[in-house]
């Protein structure tokens, strides 16, 4: 499979696991395909890598546990250049990450989205200019 394909699948698998630890337990997903990519190496170092924090995700590992892993599968921590694909700007120019610096990154990208909802305001109560919804008599309340 494409290494860019994988990105993008791991990508959205890791920010599942982030939102949601206990879906793959629910849902009885196994662990030994992200297993495979990076016990039988991937070539491709930013696949490995994403495959490693998925894992360690969904297994519960513990960080000091993941960074042995890593350590094992990759060697020196951020001795490595792990690119990762994320996507494609406005103009369809390819964008990519440095794979060490994605937890970082994800969190500040989170954040930045739920300051991006609390900036806007938002006005439920008032109705738009041209907007004569029904109103509301004794029986609807009943």
């Amino acid at each position: 499979m494409d290494a860019s394909r994988l990105h993008r699948l791991l990508l959205a698998y890791y920010r599942i696991l982030r939102a949601n630890r206990p879906l793959p337990h629910s849902l009885y997903w196994p662990l030994t395909p992200l297993s495979k990519l990076f016990l039988t190496p991937h070539p491709d170092t930013g696949v490995r890598l994403l495959a490693i924090h998925c894992y360690a995700l969904q297994s519960g590992m513990c960080e000091a546990e993941r960074e042995k892993l890593e350590k094992k599968v990759l060697g020196d921590l951020c001795g490595v250049d792990c690119r990762i694909g994320c996507g494609q700007d406005i103009q369809g120019t390819p964008q990519e990450l440095d794979g060490w610096l994605l937890p970082v990154l994800e969190v500040k990208r989170i954040t930045d989205a739920r300051n991006a909802l609390i900036i806007e305001p938002k006005d439920f109560y008032s109705a738009e200019d041209g907007d004569h919804g029904q109103s509301l008599t004794p029986s609807d309340l009943s």
